[in-house]
Parts: structure tokens; C-alpha cells; sequence
């Protein structure tokens, strides 16, 4: 008994494919949305076309001279598919709002807290400082230090007096 597989096929993305056959249609969506998965040929036995002869005919459907509608449909949908997932600013806080509010609506706190801050570091509010430092307290000399040491004290308003507890000796 023979197995049958089905195919997926896409929906077209661009209005370039409606003035072709529906097998031709079917071939452009297979190889622009296989996105190099399956080879042309593959693509065109996929598309109902014959296996004996599919190379050959993948060939002539991307030929511009024997099928410029379908040259055309595929370069117009490989545009439509760039342009659908291309990365943008706009594009991705949109969808971080959305993972946001879902987040919420489910009680997922922590992810909905995680994609608000990404959103915030793609819009620029957090700025991410870091300081590198490339020199070390033993080349300091000792008032270097000492001057250092005062200025985070001021800094970080630290307390510096200290009560001086003697041990008491213990007389038997």
C-alpha cells in the first residue's frame, strides 16, 4: 500500500501568483517558504509535477526566457517573505508588548516583567554602564589610596567611626 504524505503549502504572500497555473503556484510557494530546506526539483515533484522529469522542469520554471511570470512571482514573493519577517524596532515592541500582556493575562509575571524591560532597552531607557579599569591598587602609592578611599566613603556615604573594644583578660 502506497504512503501518502501530505505537503504543506503556504499562503502566498504577494498578489504575483494569481496569473499562474496552479501547479506553477504551488512550486514558487514550495521554494520560496522551503527556504532552502528542498531543492528546486523537489520542490516541482511536490508541486504535482512529474518525478521523472521534475529536474528539468525546475529548471525551466526558473528560466526568465521560457517562464518570466514565474521568475517574477518568485522574486516578488521572496520580497513579500522578506519584507513579513524583517526585524524592526517598531516590529519587535509591538511583539514584546504582546508577549507582555499575554504574559499577564496568564499570571506569568517574571516573563511579563522580562519583556517589558527588553522593550524598555530597544526604546532606550536603560542604559547598560560598564567601566573598565586597567590599573591596580598596588600601583597606587599609599596617598592614592587613602584619597580613593575617601572619596567612596563620601560616595557611598560610609560610616568610619568605630568604637575601640579591648578584650577583657580573663583573671582565674
Amino acid at each position: 500500500m502506497e504512503e501518502k504524505n501530505e505537503i504543506y503549502i503556504p499562503q502566498p504572500l504577494s498578489d504575483a501568483l494569481f496569473d499562474l497555473t496552479p501547479k506553477q503556484r504551488k512550486f514558487v510557494l514550495l521554494l520560496v517558504h522551503s527556504e532552502g530546506l528542498k531543492s528546486a526539483s523537489q520542490c516541482a515533484a511536490e508541486a504535482g509535477y512529474s518525478k521523472k522529469s521534475c529536474r528539468e522542469l525546475a529548471s525551466r520554471l526558473q528560466n526568465p526566457e521560457l517562464n518570466p511570470k514565474v521568475v517574477k512571482a518568485i522574486e516578488t514573493e521572496v520580497r513579500a517573505s522578506t519584507e513579513r519577517y524583517r526585524c524592526s524596532q517598531e516590529r519587535s515592541l509591538a511583539t514584546l508588548a504582546r508577549i507582555r500582556d499575554q504574559a499577564t493575562s496568564a499570571g506569568n509575571y517574571n516573563a511579563a516583567v522580562a519583556a517589558e524591560t527588553r522593550r524598555g532597552q530597544i526604546a532606550g531607557l536603560y542604559v547598560d554602564k560598564k567601566e573598565i579599569l586597567t590599573g591596580t591598587i598596588d600601583s597606587m602609592s599609599r596617598d592614592e589610596v587613602e584619597k580613593k578611599l575617601q572619596d567612596l566613603k563620601e560616595q557611598y556615604s560610609i560610616e568610619t567611626s568605630f568604637e575601640e573594644i579591648k578584650e577583657l583578660e580573663n583573671k582565674s
